[in-house]
């Protein structure tokens, strides 16, 4: 019976554990070919929404050759302009696919929220073209949002672009990582500690 009464608690343990579904360790986005970032002291910006609740405990920066030269600062922002986590990437950042990444203290970004993700140049360390435009060969989406548009502004650092955005397929300078969904209670956490306290009430009323 004890055998019985231990594997109840077991089982309602398990149970019990919040489930956090990882979506992706690092890149909200990443490009399926090379492309490149144009002009000077531009705040290149991404607006979006999270379609769940989760975490980013990432941001990065577009390095395309792996040897990224200057650094770029990166900041993830509210709808009302509030900062909610910054960083400066470096090429000494983590690199993964196109993108260099640094660890920021993790950050909940609800779902149906509108969050704006804002990386600065001060230079164009991959070749000018026109300045203010952008190229993109293509992108895939690896994260649980979704990309509302983009927009960018002029300046000699980090700001935030606001969600006034075009609606378009373009160059995202900065990125980010992370997005363990947020643990919440559901059926099964109650099912766990409905076994957990009927197992108690029995052992009680065996030992009185």
């Amino acid at each position: 019976m004890i055998k019985r009464f231990f594997g109840l608690f077991i089982l309602a343990g398990l149970l019990m554990m919040p489930v956090a579904a990882k979506a992706n360790s690092l890149g909200a986005w990443e490009f399926t070919s090379d492309s490149q970032n144009s002009g000077t002291n531009f705040t290149f910006g991404v607006v979006f929404t999270p379609t769940v609740n989760v975490y980013v405990d990432y941001l990065g920066y577009y390095d395309p050759t792996g040897g990224m030269n200057t650094s770029h600062a990166v900041g993830l922002y509210d709808s009302s302009g509030d900062l909610l986590a910054t960083t400066t990437v470096t090429s000494g950042s983590t690199l993964s696919g196109h993108f260099y990444y640094n660890s920021v203290t993790p950050v909940e970004l609800l779902a149906g929220n509108t969050y704006v993700l804002d990386g600065f140049s001060s230079t164009d360390p991959y070749g000018a073209i026109t300045q203010g435009n952008v190229i993109a060969d293509g992108f895939v989406v690896n994260a649980p949002i979704t990309i509302l548009g983009d927009n960018d502004a002029h300046g000699t650092g980090l700001v935030d672009t606001g969600t006034t955005y075009t609606t378009q397929t373009n160059y995202f300078g900065a990125d980010m990582g992370g997005y363990d969904a947020t643990p919440e209670p559901s059926t099964l956490l109650l099912l766990g500690s409905g076994l957990a306290g009927l197992a108690g009430l029995i052992k009680r009323k065996r030992m009185a």
